[in-house]
């Protein structure tokens, strides 16, 4: 997504010679969006909502799907299972009361302004550790564990909390304490942007195909079933007359003076190797989890027996083995049929790794029995899928801001003397994972290019 936006926004004010080409690796646009329109009903296989950023807005509208957009409704509830059963959790430092953690640990997280600022020598943490060290065993086990694996599908016991969640990790620098630091920045930042949960009627593959209907009228080519197997260059100057070239499986060769990627780090690290001395190896252990997603839907014995909020997030040891399921029909119910209801599980990840091995008809019972066991009214299954995702989210270690150093490095000494980049580096394991984010970073990319 980051590179279809990149190339509209590039497109809007090009330079003289441009000459936009963008190389999709599968077989439709848009990276991980995978949005299956079948039997009636709009079902996401790969990211779920957009929650929209400034950038993001400004997109919707320059694209024209204001008409075409849903929003979820914003007091919809989230839920943390506990002792068996869902409690209702909201987001943000208000979500510290909520009864989905023991009274005892709300206790102590309430404490957390008076806990000591952590030791200057101390520059990563798990995620795991610094809710501990912060707010105590219970927010850790019943909020940060949900949060690590509901948002990276990750172990919170070695996920990096300054990678991963660079918002939290940063107030307690500024503040001391995570809570006063969250007040100040809020403070600080003046008229606060509302950001909204949205989808679009037809899915979220829409953004990216009104993207490639408009780049492609205004002349950017799209290339699909593209996937890169080597990259020549930096060339200087002499016989050639590129600065890069990029070729694909089928052969083809592709001359260009700046490259984006938007590859997976080991891909990055795999064809540009030695070109980038300082980060390459630690590019290439980064590891990346895979998940199965498995969609259902529903006939409800009665309206009210059908899930409610946006989705649910289960702690290990409270006996469900997904990460958690997700429930597209209640937060956008103008594109469901009546009397459906639809729910979306997650397995894998770094905590079950083995889980997408399982036979689609054993993850589908798995599924099932679950949201079941959450919704035991919910009627029938009437439709059942599993998509699989071999590569779906970074594993962010401690220290993975090391590694965004050395590459930063690598980068710079590509680029030195140039007034334009010649490469530049952009993924959900160096500068946010969410769509929303995913699209601003390619509106801030677009001017240097």
């Amino acid at each position: 997504m980051c590179g279809l936006s990149l190339a509209f926004r590039r497109n809007q004010n090009p330079a003289p010679g441009d000459d936009i080409l963008i190389l999709e690796e599968g077989p439709q646009p848009g990276g991980s969006l995978r949005t299956l329109r079948e039997e009636g009903l709009v079902l996401e296989a790969g990211p779920f909502t957009l929650r929209t950023t400034p950038a993001a807005e400004r997109l919707i509208s320059d694209l024209g799907l204001e008409g075409e957009t849903l929003v979820a409704d914003p007091r919809a509830p989230r839920w943390v299972v506990r002792d068996g059963r869902p409690r209702r959790v909201v987001p943000g430092p208000r979500g510290l009361l909520s009864t989905a953690i023991p009274f005892g640990a709300r206790v102590r997280a309430l404490k957390e302004p008076f806990v000591a600022r952590r030791p200057a020598e101390l520059d990563d943490e798990s995620v795991h550790d610094f809710f501990t060290r912060r707010f105590g065993a219970g927010v850790a086990r019943y909020a940060a564990a949900p949060l690590a694996s509901g948002v990276w599908a990750d172990d919170p016991g070695t996920l990096s909390v300054r990678s991963a969640f660079p918002r939290l990790w940063e107030a307690e620098a500024r503040g001391g304490s995570v809570l006063r630091g969250l007040l100040a920045a809020r403070r600080e930042s003046g008229p606060a942007f509302r950001p909204r949960t949205v989808s679009f009627r037809s899915g979220l593959a829409t953004l990216a195909e009104r993207l490639v209907e408009r780049s492609q009228r205004a002349g950017v080519r799209v290339e699909l079933n593209a996937e890169i197997t080597a990259i020549e260059g930096p060339f200087h100057g002499g016989e050639e007359e590129c600065v890069w070239k990029v070729q694909i499986a089928d052969g083809t060769v592709y001359p260009a003076d700046t490259l984006v990627s938007t590859l997976d780090a080991q891909s990055l690290a795999s064809l540009l190797g030695t070109r980038l001395p300082r980060s390459t190896a630690r590019l290439s252990a980064l590891a990346y989890s895979r998940l199965a997603v498995v969609l259902q839907a529903f006939r409800p014995e009665r309206p009210g027996s059908a899930p409610r909020g946006f989705g649910v997030l289960a702690p290990r040891g409270e006996g469900f083995r997904s990460l958690g399921v997700l429930y597209p029909s209640s937060l956008f119910p103008a594109r469901v049929p009546g009397g459906v209801a639809l729910t979306t599980s997650l397995f894998g990840g770094a905590l079950e790794p083995s889980l997408p091995d399982l036979t689609e008809s054993e993850l589908l019972k798995l599924a099932e029995v679950e949201v079941l066991r959450l919704h035991p009214g919910i009627g029938p299954r009437v439709y059942g899928r599993v998509l699989k995702w071999p590569v779906a989210l970074p594993r962010l270690p401690l220290g993975h801001h090391t590694t965004l150093d050395l590459l930063a490095q690598d980068l710079a000494a590509i680029n030195a003397g140039d007034e334009r980049p010649r490469l530049v580096v952009t993924g959900s394991w160096s500068d946010g994972l969410g769509l929303g984010e995913r699209i601003a970073r390619a509106e801030e990319l677009a001017p240097a290019l």
